[in-house]
C-alpha cells in the first residue's frame, strides 16, 4: 500500500520538475541574443620619456572629427606665466601618412614666450597654465595648406639647470640664485687664476656635450677686476649658439658635461678674449648635433666689454 502511495507522488514531482525545466529552456530561447560589445576604437600611442623624442603610432583607419588635447605626463615644474619664456621641444606627425612634418628633437628647442604672437593661437591656448616638465598631446583637423590631420606632441623643458648640487672647488668665487635660478657672482678679491678653473655646481642627467654641437645656454658673464656683470640671458631669453663661436676657455669647460648642469668657469684672458678675467656661471639647457650660423641665433654669448658700461642683458658684447 505504501509503496503505490509513493510512486504516484515521485512521478507527480518528476514531471513538475521537468515542467520547471522545460519552461526555463523555453524562456531562454525567447530572450534575444545579447550585443556584442563594441570595438574598442583605434587610439593615438605616444611612447618615450619625458625629453627623449617621442614616438607616435597612428592606427590606420583613425577619423580626426574634431580637435582634441590631453596631457600625457603632468611636470612638476613651476607653472609658466604670461609672457615668460618658454622652452619647447616638439614633434608633429601626419595623422594619415605617419610623415614627420615638424620635429625640434633632432635639432635644438624652440626659445618662445607664452604669447599668442610668439606661439599663434593653438598653441598658446594649449600651454595655457602648463607647468616645466610636462608632455602634452594635440590632435589638430587638416587645414588648406595640410589637409590631413596631425598629432603634435610639446614637452615644456626647464629653463635652469635640475640635477645633483656638488661643492663648488676650493678658492673659487662664490655663487648664490634667486628664485628663479639667476646667480649672483661675489669674488674674494684675491689675484685671478693664471688657467681656467671648473667647477660643477649642478651635475645634470641630460645628453653630453661634443665637439662641433650647438647648445642652448642661460649663463651671467662677470669680470673679475670689478665684478661687473658684462652680459646675462636672464631677464632675457636663454640663447643657442654653436660651441665653435665660443671663446676656448669656456668652451673647454662645456665639453663632455651633461644637460642639466650648471658649471662655475674661471676663464683668464689667454683663453679668453680681451684683457680681464671672467667668471662664468652656466646653465646646459640643451644639445644637439647642429650647425648655427655664426653667432648662434640670440647673440654671442658674452666675452670681455671693451667699454666700461655694462651691456644690456641678452646684447652681445666684443
Amino acid at each position: 500500500m505504501i509503496g503505490h502511495l509513493i510512486l504516484p507522488t515521485l512521478r507527480r514531482r518528476l514531471a513538475a520538475t521537468a515542467a520547471i525545466a522545460l519552461t526555463a529552456v523555453l524562456v531562454a530561447a525567447c530572450q534575444p541574443e545579447p550585443e556584442p560589445e563594441p570595438a574598442p576604437l583605434p587610439t593615438i600611442e605616444v611612447a618615450g620619456g619625458f625629453g627623449v623624442r617621442p614616438t607616435i603610432t597612428v592606427p590606420d583607419g583613425i577619423a580626426v572629427t574634431e580637435p582634441t588635447s590631453q596631457v600625457l605626463i603632468a611636470g612638476e615644474g613651476p607653472v609658466v606665466a604670461e609672457g615668460a619664456n618658454l622652452l619647447l621641444d616638439y614633434v608633429a606627425v601626419d595623422a594619415v601618412t605617419g610623415e614627420t612634418v615638424a620635429d625640434t628633437f633632432s635639432t635644438l628647442p624652440e626659445i618662445r614666450t607664452l604669447s599668442a604672437q610668439s606661439l599663434g593661437e593653438p598653441l598658446y591656448e594649449l600651454l595655457q597654465g602648463v607647468s616645466v616638465g610636462t608632455r602634452i598631446e594635440r590632435v589638430e583637423l587638416g587645414t588648406a595648406q595640410r589637409p590631413n590631420a596631425h598629432v603634435l606632441v610639446v614637452d615644456v623643458l626647464p629653463l635652469r639647470a635640475e640635477g645633483q648640487a656638488r661643492e663648488p672647488e676650493a678658492e673659487m668665487p662664490a655663487v648664490t640664485l634667486d628664485e628663479n635660478g639667476s646667480p649672483s657672482v661675489t669674488l674674494s678679491g684675491a689675484e685671478p687664476p693664471a688657467t681656467m678653473r671648473l667647477s660643477v655646481l649642478i651635475k645634470g642627467s641630460g645628453a653630453q656635450v661634443s665637439t662641433d654641437q650647438s647648445v642652448v645656454l642661460a649663463m651671467t658673464a662677470v669680470r673679475w677686476s670689478d665684478g661687473a656683470v658684462v652680459d646675462t640671458t636672464w631677464g632675457s631669453a636663454p640663447r643657442a649658439v654653436a660651441l665653435r663661436d665660443l671663446p676656448a676657455g669656456l668652451r673647454g669647460a662645456l665639453l663632455e658635461q651633461t644637460v642639466g648642469s650648471q658649471l662655475l668657469a674661471v676663464v683668464p684672458p689667454a683663453e679668453g678674449t680681451g684683457s680681464d678675467t671672467l667668471v662664468y656661471v652656466v646653465d646646459i639647457l640643451a644639445t644637439a648635433d647642429v650647425a648655427l650660423e655664426p653667432g648662434g641665433t640670440d647673440g654671442d654669448v658674452a666675452q670681455e666689454a671693451t667699454t666700461e658700461t655694462t651691456p644690456q642683458a641678452g646684447e652681445p658684447t666684443s
